[in-house]
């Protein structure tokens, strides 16, 4: 009776899938940089990055600071000229008022609104090199539909643009940069609920060939073994997670709501774990006599125990000081009988391979999926 109660259920996964606090990821620092994408850089970033690193500083800048002090001189500049005198790279741009031989109706709209006609083009450079403001951001300020709309004018007088990836790399190495693009992907992400099912769902289908698994892992391996910090990180960041009351009310209403949802799979995993426990009758001889001592002393203990499984068994919803009272319990149970989870384990391997088997002579006598 213990046995449906304990966490240590092969479908704990799927009915509990836990929903990720994306915040963004890592810092991507300048050693990365230098190590794995120093070919997106401008030479002249290029070379203040690779200085910065020589001298091994306590702290380093980030890329987005790196780039934006190295043309910060642009925005002291009064004419072209002089931008191209401070920075060669620009040479090749031209005055917009020279650059035209035909008007558009985008050319109209920056003449009849008096851009052109104001150092435009060094304008341009300092809004996109000085202060890095996005294609879209400049043409709504001077009043253009939108990035396709500043596309041609910017070919006619011969703009240098940075590489979209390098634009990507500046916004992912700045902490700020990301907490902005992870609260627009969660926003996306509720805007959007169907595609995001979809891609879920295609990657669930990508996962459940062996070989996509297995390289899958190796990666995640060679990762965690080359980023220990990661792995502590994201170890942390887990227990952080489940420690939260909230969460975990969120996880459990969810199983419920999903049970109800789709009986069958629910009737599917109930058969499963009674085949895996009908092999454990070792591990219930071990379950039951560590209760018996766990509530030797405590027959108050005793009775909200067996309340707590019944409710579970039951699919009832637990108190806060349930939930506390049996996590301690089942934490003492595996710290005493530590053999229980290979027990266990060994079980569950055992029945998916003899379903594999049973599935593999006769597809229409299994009544349960794995």
């Amino acid at each position: 009776m213990l046995v449906s109660s304990v966490q240590y259920s092969p479908y704990t996964s799927l009915k509990f899938n836990q929903k990720p606090s994306f915040t963004g990821r890592k810092p991507i620092d300048l050693h990365y940089i230098l190590k794995n994408r120093d070919y997106l850089l401008p030479e002249r970033v290029l070379k203040k990055v690779e200085n910065i690193v020589a001298k091994n500083p306590v702290q380093l800048p980030t890329l987005k600071d790196v780039h934006l002090k190295t043309y910060a001189p642009l925005l002291k500049c009064k004419t072209l000229d002089e931008a191209q005198k401070l920075f060669p790279e620009f040479a090749d741009m031209k005055e917009a008022n020279i650059s035209f031989t035909r008007y558009t109706g985008n050319i109209y709209k920056l003449l009849d609104s008096g851009h052109l006609e104001n150092n435009f083009s060094l304008k341009i450079l300092q809004e996109f090199w000085a202060k890095l403001k996005s294609q879209d951001e400049i043409a709504s300020e001077l009043g253009l539909g939108g990035r396709t709309s500043l596309t041609w004018v910017l070919q006619k007088i011969g703009f240098v643009n940075y590489n979209t990836n390098y634009k990507q790399l500046l916004m992912a190495s700045d902490a700020n940069t990301r907490s902005i693009i992870a609260s627009k992907t969660k926003a996306w992400n509720a805007a959007h609920p169907d595609l995001v099912r979809a891609r879920n769902k295609h990657a669930a289908q990508y996962m459940k060939k062996p070989e996509n698994r297995k390289a899958h892992s190796e990666r995640m391996k060679k990762h965690f073994k080359e980023h220990p910090e990661r792995r502590k990180q994201v170890s942390e960041n887990s227990k952080a997670y489940w420690a939260d009351p909230k969460h975990r009310a969120e996880h459990s209403q969810r199983g419920l709501m999903y049970e109800k949802l789709h009986p069958e799979k629910a009737q599917r995993n109930y058969e499963f774990q009674k085949m895996v426990w009908a092999r454990l009758d070792e591990a219930r001889k071990i379950m039951s006599s560590f209760f018996k001592d766990f509530v030797a002393e405590d027959k108050v203990k005793a009775a909200r125990l067996r309340a707590i499984l019944d409710k579970r068994n039951k699919h009832m919803p637990l108190s806060l000081s349930e939930k506390s009272l049996f996590a301690h319990f089942n934490k003492s149970m595996f710290n005493s009988h530590p053999e229980l989870k290979t027990m266990i384990s060994n079980a569950c391997k055992a029945v998916k391979e003899e379903l594999k088997i049973q599935k593999g002579v006769n597809n229409e006598n299994i009544t349960i999926k794995l």
